[in-house]
């Protein structure tokens, strides 16, 4: 499950226009945040990803 989130994650941030370290900045985080995600995540860090990008949580948990 995590993988899948993980590639809508990078899709998300690439139609941004963004990069992965410009959104752990945007959050105050490491910029290690989002690849370190195990499958024990819980679903508040991927609506604070989701918030961060500037997309919906819907759209990381796409093809769940």
């Amino acid at each position: 499950m995590i993988e899948i989130v993980k590639k809508n994650i990078k899709e998300q941030i690439k139609a941004k226009g963004m990069t992965a370290q410009e959104v752990c900045k945007i959050m105050s985080v490491s910029d290690k945040f989002i690849y370190r995600m195990t499958d024990e995540v819980k679903a508040s860090k991927i609506v604070r990803i989701a918030n961060a990008i500037g997309c919906t949580p819907l759209d990381l948990f796409k093809g769940i």
